[in-house]
């Protein structure tokens, strides 16, 4: 379920959305694309309410075009899928296709079965469906979740271009990094909300007591958190998580030790991907990162404060308001 009061997309702007499977992004997208209606509330196109029974649906639906993460292709020519949205609005696909899938990497590709293409070469030829058509809205859902990386560094570039080009792009994606390098904004959702903040290490799981302490458990961790909760959803701040190359002695009751995955440059400091079974983010400065001298496959360890921790629970709401605007 969505708890969305209000949201803005404003036209020509590449919105990032950024949450965990299962925070609704893509059940936002579909309201978005005019496939569902929220409960409550409106959803409008360039100020003008739209409902799906309404007489300008069928208009501004072809305005904006979804592109799924598992997209459906007919099975058929890549060039009979690429054509299709020109095909049934009844323009010419001549140069069109083929300029198309040459945008996405794909020049060559026209008369191949869809049957026979592989997963990351399907999902190009969704985008470039999209492309033929030239929406003025692309709503794109978690295009490079299940590609490889040549695949997504692809997909990437075609919606930087989209972006460089002045289009309105919404995207959802669980890659935080990647929504920063795509989005002119970015937006957290987490249990059908949205935050202006995206929040790192949102973790899923369940609640038990141990006499009077709460704990959060999640892939063999578990995790102190604070009293009269019971969530199934939490998130720990990265920058209230230590990193020590030895056991703390601190009252922190959240300790525990993994290997060192991932480090990237993130603003004026450096987050660092540690993995205790679950990975955790860590944001520490330039200065702590040279003086843990920490590399991949580093033994460390995390200790945080149960206050470090934001418990988001769960709690569906049955409506959903949202105001988007081109």
């Amino acid at each position: 379920m969505l708890d969305v009061p209000a949201l803005e997309v404003r036209r020509g702007r590449v919105t990032a959305i950024v949450g965990p499977n299962g925070a609704g992004k893509t059940t936002l997208l579909r309201v978005l694309a005019f496939l569902l209606e929220p409960d409550a509330g409106t959803v409008e196109f360039d100020g003008e309410a739209v409902s799906l029974r309404g007489p300008v649906l069928r208009r501004v639906r072809r305005q904006a075009t979804l592109v799924a993460q598992s997209p459906l292709l007919f099975h058929r020519s890549v060039r009979a899928n690429v054509a299709y949205g020109l095909r049934v609005r009844g323009r010419a696909a001549q140069g069109i296709v083929d300029a198309a899938l040459a945008r996405v990497g794909l020049h060559g590709f026209a008369k191949r079965s869809a049957r026979k293409l592989s997963g990351g070469e399907s999902q190009r030829v969704a985008i470039a469906r999209a492309l033929a058509i030239d929406p003025a809205v692309y709503l794109l859902d978690e295009l490079t979740g299940n590609v490889d990386r040549e695949h997504a560094a692809v997909i990437e570039d075609t919606i930087a271009a989209l972006g460089a080009a002045g289009k309105t792009v919404v995207l959802t994606t669980h890659d935080i990094e990647q929504a920063y390098r795509l989005g002119e904004t970015v937006l957290s959702m987490v249990g059908g909300r949205i935050g202006s903040t995206p929040l790192v290490n949102v973790l899923r799981g369940s609640t038990v007591r141990v006499g009077d302490a709460s704990y959060f458990e999640t892939h063999g961790l578990r995790i102190e958190i604070p009293g009269g909760s019971a969530p199934n959803l939490i998130a720990v701040d990265p920058e209230d998580i230590i990193i020590s190359c030895q056991r703390l002695q601190s009252s922190a009751r959240n300790c525990f030790m993994g290997t060192v995955a991932k480090a990237a440059r993130d603003g004026t400091g450096i987050a660092v991907t540690v993995d205790c079974g679950q990975p955790l983010i860590a944001r520490i400065t330039q200065h702590s990162y040279d003086e843990l001298a920490l590399n991949i496959g580093a033994r460390v360890w995390l200790t945080f404060k149960s206050s470090a921790i934001h418990v988001l629970g769960e709690r569906p709401r049955a409506e959903a308001v949202v105001l988007a605007r081109r």
